[in-house]
């Protein structure tokens, strides 16, 4: 009786370590592909940020003074990056229903962990904490920040 209750107790907190992870999923989306590249691969620091958005079409950049934005040519897609604190990647509103699995998936890549389950989410990300989410209210925004 020892053995199955013991064995039941591992079965049960394998199960509950797990509800908080969620299977990968391929990143096929070009927004989350860039943001993956423009915010996930350059932080913690986001210097070389504005060169990879180049890579994606985006050219027309400009300080703000709190922050540089930028857009490609047909103003479908956009970045802001506020150097060592935030990036964040727009687009128009997609139908694909797995665009926060997908950005999930990408971070948890680079944070070399387990895939989250929902946003926003904290993370390690190259050493420092960041939180990330994904609102699609009047298009699609995939935002990384430092916690204050």
């Amino acid at each position: 009786m020892k053995k199955l209750a013991s064995l039941v107790s591992c079965g049960l907190l394998g199960a509950c370590a797990n509800l908080g992870s969620q299977p990968p999923v391929p990143v096929t989306s070009p927004v989350v592909q860039a943001f993956r590249d423009i915010c996930l691969q350059t932080a913690p620091s986001f210097a070389e940020a504005h060169s990879v958005a180049r890579q994606h079409g985006i050219t027309e950049m400009t300080d703000m003074g709190f922050a540089t934005v930028g857009f490609n040519a047909d103003k479908s897609l956009s970045i802001q990056v506020k150097v060592s604190h935030e990036c964040v990647v727009t687009s128009e509103p997609q139908q694909d229903e797995t665009l926060t699995r997908q950005l999930l998936t990408a971070a948890a890549v680079n944070a070399g962990t387990t895939v989250p389950r929902r946003v926003p989410v904290k993370m390690m990300i190259a050493g420092q904490p960041f939180i990330l989410t994904h609102d699609r209210q009047g298009g699609e925004a995939f935002v990384m920040m430092k916690p204050e």
